[in-house]
């Protein structure tokens, strides 16, 4: 048992300085060693949820293992919500996920309870070593992740030597007596340092200092830990606001989560205290307070795991119920690629190939759609919608690219290999569309934050052209879909004329900056939307004349269209 302390009797400077500065580089080192671990991983993170989810009991597994490597369990929710946006992973997987993180989240305190940071100082030198000496790019991430171990655990003994001090305080030891005589209040205090720290991690690093020094009863220490988990939640709805339904409802899944295992565990607070306790008294025989707490943290989140895994159905129709609607996307349908259809009939599997690129298709064109609105509409919803729309495609580029070559490589007809080959080419073509549209986001997002507004001309010139290309687009979509070249001859007739509209449109913008009749004497953006316009019109074009060339009808390529369109 400790002396009570005076406040006089402590420097406050030093014991604050000492406070922030640890939590800043316990922070830091944390932060910095969730990085250096994304980074040696590569892409291999995202792809092992992916491939690895199919269940929520896998979700649950990969949820445990990638929270452990990257110490953050907001990290893998978002990694998650990526997964959910783009087509990849139902709400059921992502929730599977969302409780192993929970899971993994514990590995810190665990990590804590066994005092490494008596070493902390020989692993930031060793990190050191490798970040500034060592040439290759493995070395120096490896060097990350030994920087940020030793960082951690140097800002934690930095912090708790002066929340030990503090802890001595009189006016401390009857505020920790008053939560051990009502716990309710310290989930309370549980949850708002969590808010305010941004890191479950953290907190509970603090709680186990504060409990180590004797400072506050386990009852009160088991309560604020609940409210932890509770304050915990609220970086994955900061991380929702304004985003998509998907990212909305993932978020929610991780407040119900929490929220509910946290009450109905302070529900049973006294029966939980009773077995931690008995734990420390037999196990730990009370030498490793650190590990208290670190054994009711693990206990708190599997105990919560294994309750809701059998509820995940129950907890998707709330979440549902909760965040309505939806962004009025068009979904990813990938269902058709069936693996087995390559050897047994490649020429359905083909086919089953198109009906993915139409869907494609389709998406795309809600993409330029979008695009379209957001020029003139400072929307940040357009602008969320079309970077979901982009990974959408990306994922149907790749998943449907590498699913054509297989089917390149079975028994297929001179024909309907002539056909493999044009739909790998109408992939690239709308993937590349979507690559377009994805630049015109960022000039648009750069000229709303700049504050710089089309000209009234401007404008006028861009509705016309937007609205030829909107049609080009929408009669290649149509040609590949039903395979029509009338349709694609129609195409190719729009793209002449949206190449005279962009020269048309950048000889205008030049007199005008030379006139200086506007605002867009300033407006370095201009020319470069055109370009982008121009482009998603060559690859309407690629697609119109895939369809015009030898296929399914063995018709050679003509082009002789009696239309000119003059209106335009």
């Amino acid at each position: 048992m400790f002396l009570l302390a005076d406040v006089a009797d402590i420097n406050w400077q030093v014991t604050i300085f000492a406070v922030v500065g640890g939590l800043g580089i316990f922070l830091y080192g944390i932060n910095l060693m969730g990085d250096s671990l994304k980074a040696l991983a590569g892409n291999k993170l995202k792809l092992v949820i992916e491939k690895s989810t199919n269940t929520p009991i896998k979700g649950i597994f990969v949820g445990i293992i990638i929270t452990g490597l990257i110490q953050s369990s907001s990290g893998t929710t978002a990694l998650t919500v990526g997964l959910v946006r783009a087509g990849l992973m139902t709400l059921p997987q992502a929730i599977g996920i969302i409780l192993g993180a929970n899971i993994g989240t514990t590995i810190t305190s665990f990590l804590i309870g066994l005092k490494i940071k008596e070493y902390a100082l020989p692993i930031i030198a060793a990190g050191a070593f490798l970040v500034f000496f060592m040439h290759r790019k493995k070395y120096k991430q490896l060097g990350g992740v030994f920087l940020g171990f030793g960082m951690l655990f140097f800002g934690l003994d930095i912090m708790g030597s002066a929340l030990k001090e503090l802890a001595e305080l009189n006016i401390v030891v009857q505020a920790f007596e008053n939560v051990a005589e009502h716990p309710i209040l310290g989930m309370f205090v549980g949850a708002g340092t969590t808010v305010l720290v941004q890191s479950s991690s953290a907190t509970i690093g603090i709680l186990q200092e504060l409990y180590s020094t004797g400072a506050i009863p386990l009852i009160g220490a088991i309560a604020i830990l609940f409210g932890n988990n509770i304050g915990t939640t609220i970086t994955a709805v900061l991380a929702a606001i304004g985003g998509s339904v998907a990212a909305k409802r993932t978020a929610a899944a991780h407040v119900l989560f929490n929220v509910i295992g946290s009450l109905l565990f302070m529900l049973l607070l006294r029966p939980y205290y009773t077995i931690i306790r008995y734990l420390e008294l037999n196990v730990l025989h009370e030498n490793n307070p650190e590990m208290t707490i670190s054994f009711a943290h693990m206990g708190f989140n599997i105990i919560n795991t294994f309750i809701f895994y059998w509820f995940i159905k129950q907890l998707v129709w709330m979440v549902k119920f909760i965040v309505r609607g939806d962004d009025g996307l068009i979904e990813i349908e990938m269902d058709a690629l069936e693996e087995k259809l390559i050897t047994e009939a490649p020429v359905l599997a083909l086919e089953n190939a198109k009906h993915v690129l139409i869907n494609m298709g389709h998406i795309t064109k809600q993409m330029w759609d979008t695009a379209v609105q957001y020029s003139f509409e400072d929307n940040k919803r357009h602008f969320e919608n079309g970077m979901q729309m982009e990974e959408m495609i990306d994922t149907i580029d790749k998943k449907a690219h590498d699913y054509l070559v297989r089917i390149s490589e079975s028994d297929l007809p001179h024909r309907a290999s002539s056909d493999q080959a044009k739909f790998v080419d109408t992939i690239r073509d709308f993937e590349r569309i979507g690559d377009h549209c994805t630049n015109l986001f960022q000039f648009f997002q750069e000229r709303h934050e700049t504050k710089i507004c089309f000209s009234e001309d401007a404008q006028k010139e861009l509705t016309k052209l937007y609205d030829v290309v909107t049609e080009t687009f929408a009669y290649a979509l149509e040609a590949f879909q039903k395979w029509d070249k009338d349709l694609a001859r129609r195409v190719l007739d729009r793209e002449e004329i949206i190449d005279r509209l962009v020269i048309k449109n950048r000889k205008r913008h030049i007199m005008r900056i030379n006139n200086k009749a506007s605002t867009e004497t300033q407006d370095h953006l201009y020319v470069d939307i055109l370009s982008n316009v121009e482009r998603i019109g060559d690859h309407c074009s690629n697609i119109a004349i895939n369809v015009l060339q030898d296929n399914y009808y063995n018709d050679e390529l003509e082009y002789d269209s009696d239309e000119h369109l003059t209106e335009y």
